[in-house]
């Protein structure tokens, strides 16, 4: 619900600040015009009305590019969230990275149990594995893009909403070939988390920050897989030790 406000907020803002802009003499705007070097400016060209007619994008004057800026103190900037909702939003995170970074390998736990449930090889089953790998590479160059677009938290919420359907269609297959299917479909959707999870913290901290909330990130990308191979052959202290020495 968030990020509809937001992004409502933005466009009403942006429009207020074009029609106002439209009003000055040019000369006053640019006077006017005040960039913090903290901020990262957004530039994107209007689409005029001869440009909607023929379909071109790219002829545009670069004295008509809107600069969409975040000034000091903005509740909608999220370098400028309460610390405490960062490190709240940073922990939801974590788990779905961990969530579906398990969905990975957990598979592979009790691989013996289903290749004799489907009467295929262990070879074989393994291509459930596979399937979820194929999954996340080819949702990966399109996740990054939608939420660059849409926004990181409907990105989130609608991808996981569909890994959690596949997941429990994977787990309810009566065949192989409905089960691979689904594995393939869980790594697809599991990519907008883990594709994107990076840009999110990038979103939210400062360089300096980032420098301590990155390493927990890159963590928490690996643990997911590395606890559900240790699963299948050491000990839980075994777990334990790996994940300390990460």
């Amino acid at each position: 619900m968030w990020s509809v406000v937001q992004r409502r907020e933005i466009r009403r803002r942006v429009q207020d600040q074009v029609t106002l802009d439209a009003a000055k003499p040019p000369n006053e705007i640019e006077a006017g015009t005040d960039i913090s070097p903290l901020r990262r400016p957004l530039i994107y060209p209007p689409i005029g009305e001869s440009n909607r007619r023929e379909g071109n994008r790219s002829q545009h004057s670069p004295d008509s590019e809107i600069l969409v800026t975040a000034e000091a103190g903005d509740p909608l900037y999220p370098q400028d969230w309460p610390l405490l909702s960062r490190c709240k939003n940073l922990a939801i995170l974590s788990l779905l990275i961990f969530v579906q970074g398990w969905a990975g390998a957990s598979d592979s736990i009790e691989s013996s149990r289903a290749s004799s449930e489907f009467n295929v090889s262990k070879e074989t089953e393994n291509l459930s594995t596979a399937m979820y790998l194929v999954g996340v590479a080819t949702g990966a160059p399109f996740s990054g893009p939608f939420s660059e677009t849409a926004g990181r938290n409907p990105t989130y919420l609608i991808s996981t909403l569909i890994y959690l359907c596949f997941v429990l269609g994977s787990a309810k297959a009566s065949t192989f070939r409905g089960r691979i299917i689904c594995r393939y479909f869980v790594g697809l959707f599991s990519s907008a988390t883990l594709a994107t999870n990076g840009s999110s913290v990038r979103d939210q901290f400062r360089d300096v920050k980032r420098t301590l909330v990155f390493p927990i990130i890159a963590w928490v990308n690996v643990i997911g897989a590395l606890i559900s191979a240790r699963f299948r052959k050491t000990s839980y202290y075994s777990v334990a030790a790996d994940l300390l020495c990460v």
